[in-house]
């Protein structure tokens, strides 16, 4: 019963088209020769075909020497907070259009699994591909692949950067285009929609709302050499937040700069980017840039890293003790680690980090803050201990 349901809309199709044979019969029999025709297609086009699944894994240990919160450590092993799993399935529609999905469960979240893509592609064969759904917003070089640990070399990004925005997906569209230059390759990727932040999610405790997500990445890749430049911008709405100087976002224009260059000669790597932000009013507006340097010794690939993060307005919110607690930040970070490829798709990281030179913040971190704000900050610095398995499959 259930192959006669599947065929009825093909019989429905087909006996349109041949409504106007000449005799009864001659409609039955070409209709049946269609559908043999059409059933035999589809034999030779599975579901197995079209589709492809793909899976990453991390499963992550932090612990630090002190409560200050860097990476969500504390003196107690965290293992939820960047253990994480993902699918990814493709479906192929036609040879240039495909549905992409990727659900991510997250230890810190209970492992309920959240979907971070979910889009429409299509290749027009001409350079040119469009994406519709939800999409990775690409403020950075390692952007497509922030879920999937063993594509980077750290055990855990530098959060100096790659956590100064609030979201990494948006709902929307982008358009990509790639030429040949000769020995590089050029490709410009343009950005427009909108996603939203909840209040556990970001710096002022309250939901925010981003609108007009648009922007505009241009990636040139020459050899061993890949160079990055983004600027993305959007308006932010919100409730009042409670903060005396900042009260609700209404419109307020935020602005991202982002600038990167990578060496890979597969020996040596070294990765540097830089990033500047900006928000109307007095949100903070904040510089941030690392450099990373590492050399491959057989499966062994030691690295160390140095970043920064700071804001640059704090004039802005001076007359408020509680703004200026919660957002005038200063800090600098120093990591060394290690990253040993256990086989083709496992690796094991080892990571050592320091963070420190605060000043009078809390150093960006949420759980640094002193209940009475008169001392604003409960740790003058801190250290973090990383192990992370990563796998894909």
């Amino acid at each position: 019963m259930k192959k006669v349901f599947t065929l009825l809309p093909l019989a429905v199709v087909c006996a349109t088209q041949f409504a106007y044979a000449a005799t009864d019969a001659e409609r039955l029999a070409k209709l049946e020769q269609e559908l043999a025709m059409l059933q035999e297609q589809s034999s030779y086009d599975s579901l197995a075909d079209r589709m492809t699944i793909n899976g990453f894994f991390t499963g992550k240990m932090v612990a630090a020497n002190n409560d200050a919160g860097f990476d969500n450590a504390t003196t107690t092993p965290n293992f939820a907070d960047g253990s994480k799993l993902g699918l990814q399935g493709t479906f192929a529609l036609t040879d240039q259009t495909q549905i992409v999905a990727q659900l991510v469960g997250r230890g810190s979240d209970d492992w309920t699994p959240e979907m971070e893509w979910a889009f429409l592609s299509h290749d027009f064969d001409n350079g040119f591909v469009t994406r519709v759904g939800r999409l990775r917003l690409p403020l950075y070089m390692y952007s497509d692949f922030l879920e999937v640990g063993y594509a980077q070399p750290w055990a855990t990004p530098p959060a100096d950067v790659y956590t100064i925005a609030p979201i990494t997906s948006f709902n929307g569209v982008d358009v990509t285009y790639q030429h040949d230059l000769g020995d590089a390759i050029l490709a410009l990727q343009a950005s427009y929609g909108n996603d939203s932040s909840s209040a556990e999610d970001n710096s002022v405790g309250t939901d925010v709302e981003f609108s007009d997500i648009a922007g505009l990445s241009a990636t040139l890749s020459y050899e061993e050499w890949v160079f990055r430049g983004t600027y993305f911008q959007t308006d932010l709405s919100s409730a009042d937040t409670g903060l005396p100087l900042l009260g609700a976002f209404e419109n307020e224009r935020a602005q991202f700069i982002g600038a990167g260059v990578s060496y890979d000669n597969g020996s040596l790597i070294a990765i540097s980017e830089y990033t500047i932000s900006k928000v109307e009013g007095a949100y903070a507006d904040t510089e941030s840039a690392y450099i990373t340097l590492g050399y491959r010794v057989e499966a062994f690939t030691p690295y160390v890293s140095y970043s920064y993060l700071k804001t640059t307005d704090d004039e802005k919110r001076a007359a408020s003790s509680v703004d200026t607690t919660l957002l005038t930040w200063q800090r600098s970070t120093y990591s060394v680690g290690t990253r040993y490829d256990i086989s083709a798709n496992l690796a094991l990281k080892l990571d050592v980090t320091y963070a420190g030179d605060f000043g009078d913040t809390t150093g960006s971190l949420a759980s640094n803050v002193s209940p009475a704000y008169a001392n604003t900050q409960e740790f003058d610095d801190t250290i973090v201990y990383t192990i992370s398995f990563d796998a894909v499959f």
